[in-house]
């Protein structure tokens, strides 16, 4: 729930508002979370007698679920909510965005689709995994993370730069969870284009997670920073870190690294294929550059030509921030949450 917790907060104050009370239940939460809770909630190991049993307790309006069709509680559960009468929404992209040719995967969600009360998609792009007979079922709530909790960083890029031990005049950025299992984050890729990068004063720096160790040894140390995992109360030091950045690039599932790049004015490059629903707020040539899919020269290319380019990477990082405050705050995607429960009947 790391990021999600900013967000739910949120949720708690505004549906309060209107008279509803925000409750969420969970398998789990992240012990890095760095915010204080503010809404109801519960660890609940997933067991659906369990979760009937809170269910029954709280009489809710409406359950939202947001699980994997993996997770094996939602079948039980579902299948419950519906014979007790009680609406039910899924929280989806709509299909699974990593298989979507899986004829098994997509009968399931198509089975969801039809059988919840309502779905909550990520973006409108995801309307089109669902079949013209239900998508009067769907809503969008653009899929974002709490602009609100980033701290104010009065500090310049050269202080900030300083501060951390960064020697570079102009800094790629690379932010995320890397999955050195799946490696679908492609950091590897940056990591290939550095090792080769003939520009003074120009260097990547790359933070979080999972990069495995045969990139970690691969990786040019005049000219690369790994910084590991920033975790702060406060989200202070990871937001000097994108505020010291120039442009931000995860060449593979960009996630919601692409929102806090965007509204920290970094263009962002990465590549076509395998993208989470996030990509739709990036529009090539306007806010960053989508290059083909391991295409390792282009994205090279593109990454360049932006740090060369002053004018061009300023234009691209205005339009970039100007763009996810008006598609992708955190009221866009409450309002959302809020049209869709007003909807059911």
């Amino acid at each position: 729930m790391h990021y999600r917790v900013s967000v739910y907060n949120y949720f708690h104050g505004r549906f309060r508002e209107c008279g509803w009370e925000f409750i969420v239940r969970s398998n789990e939460l992240q012990q890095e979370n760095p915010y204080p809770l503010q809404f109801d909630f519960r660890v609940i190991p997933f067991d659906f007698v369990r979760y009937k049993k809170e269910i029954e307790i709280i009489r809710p309006e409406a359950v939202i679920l947001f699980l994997h069709l993996k997770d094996r509680i939602i079948w039980p559960l579902l299948a419950w909510l519906k014979m007790k009468r009680i609406p039910v929404i899924f929280w989806t992209k709509g299909l699974n965005l990593d298989a979507p040719n899986d004829r098994i995967s997509l009968a399931l969600y198509r089975f969801m689709h039809r059988s919840v009360d309502r779905l909550i998609l990520y973006s409108e792009n995801e309307r089109k995994f669902i079949r013209e007979k239900n998508r009067h079922r769907a809503w969008v709530a653009n899929n974002t993370i709490n602009f609100e909790d980033f701290p104010e960083i009065k500090q310049s890029k050269e202080e900030i730069k300083k501060e951390l031990g960064i020697p570079f005049d102009k800094v790629v950025l690379s932010v995320g969870r890397m999955d050195a299992g799946s490696q679908r984050k492609k950091v590897r890729h940056l990591v290939e284009i550095f090792r080769d990068v003939g520009m003074n004063g120009v260097g990547l720096v790359i933070v979080g997670s999972g990069v495995a160790p045969e990139v970690r040894k691969s990786m040019n140390v005049s000219n690369t920073v790994y910084l590991g995992q920033v975790h702060d109360p406060r989200n202070l030091q990871i937001s000097k870190i994108f505020r010291m950045a120039d442009v931000f690039s995860i060449p593979g599932h960009v996630g919601l690294g692409l929102n806090q790049a965007f509204y920290f004015g970094l263009p962002v490059v990465t590549e076509d294929g395998g993208q989470p629903p996030e990509i739709n707020y990036l529009v090539n040539g306007r806010n960053g550059f989508i290059v083909p899919s391991n295409d390792v020269a282009e994205l090279k290319n593109k990454i360049m030509y932006l740090i060369e380019n002053d004018d061009v990477r300023r234009r691209f990082g205005e339009n970039a921030r100007r763009d996810i405050l008006e598609h992708a705050s955190v009221d866009n995607m409450f309002r959302g949450f809020r049209s869709c429960l007003e909807s059911l009947p």
